[in-house]
């Protein structure tokens, strides 16, 4: 399979088999959304998601933050170039530089994706609420409205909504459940007004061991990505099947919630990380057939 992409470019096929089993090894509930996408689409879901998994690790890559950021530097300029149609020798931004069909992917996106990323590295814990929404708008947020653009979605008023609401809830749910391997690198997405109020220490954030103050803060953190779910749903009315097809993560983060909820909001349970199954294909099935998401 060839991507045409900016100035004629052709993705190869080896460059997007590769993001595939990439988005496969590492994130397969993004697979199976990606599955349930427009066959056209999913080439360019594949590319967007394996930019997003591959800056996603560069933190947790290396003890040195000089180094994770001569990487965001280099994934900086190697965006640009993909953008029009020149990407360097590695197959993710040869991918990228497919899905870039005449120009339709906004530059702006994945540079607030990688800005996010590159602030990230030196932070233990977001100061409060309002950050942590920031960089669930920037990073998954910002992955939405990129797979809306690749998919020749228009950005519309609700559709806009719709997708920063869904990125609010698949950021927080993703960051909840991740929060064991966060704690072993010495971070905590759980910000410290929500832990504060709680009565959670930052010791305790990071101890790897369930405690209620820290059940809490994860609980009151779930509601709020309840909360955005809600209203993204809100607008499915207002929203194309298009749209709607391509907003799908909203279900992954539904079903991290409520298992999260079943293990008494303990982020360090084992459970969280296990795959979620037959019931995302389950719910990916039927929101095929009625067009939900």
């Amino acid at each position: 399979m060839l991507a045409r992409g900016r100035r004629g470019y052709q993705t190869s096929a080896k460059a997007l088999n590769y993001c595939v089993e990439l988005v496969q090894e590492r994130d397969v509930e993004r697979y199976l959304c990606n599955l349930s996408a427009p066959a056209a689409v999913r080439p360019a879901l594949f590319a967007l998601h394996a930019f997003n998994l591959e800056t996603a690790r560069v933190r947790s890559s290396t003890r040195e933050p000089q180094i994770a950021r001569m990487r965001f530097v280099w994934w900086r300029s190697t965006v640009t170039a993909a953008l029009r149609g020149e990407p360097p020798d590695n197959p993710v931004a040869q991918a990228l530089a497919g899905a870039a069909a005449g120009g339709g992917l906004t530059g702006r996106f994945f540079h607030q994706m990688l800005e996010a990323r590159e602030d990230d590295v030196d932070t233990t814990q977001p100061a409060d609420r309002a950050e942590l929404l920031r960089y669930c708008e920037r990073t998954a947020g910002s992955l939405l409205h990129l797979s809306l653009e690749a998919s020749g979605v228009a950005a519309d008023e609700p559709t806009e909504s719709a997708a920063l609401h869904v990125g609010c809830a698949v950021g927080i749910a993703t960051l909840l459940r991740g929060a064991a391997h966060h704690a072993e690198q010495g971070a905590s997405y759980i910000p410290a007004d929500v832990a504060q109020r709680h009565g959670a220490s930052l010791k305790q954030l990071l101890s790897g061991r369930p405690s209620a103050p820290l059940c809490d803060a994860a609980a009151e953190l779930a509601h709020e990505a309840t909360t955005h779910l809600l209203a993204a749903r809100a607008l499915a009315p207002d929203l194309s099947p298009q749209a709607r097809a391509l907003l799908q993560p909203a279900v992954v983060a539904e079903l991290v919630l409520q298992r999260l909820q079943a293990h008494g909001y303990n982020v360090f349970a084992p459970e969280l990380r296990e795959p979620l199954g037959l019931r995302l294909r389950t719910a990916l099935a039927w929101n095929a057939a009625f067009r939900s998401f």
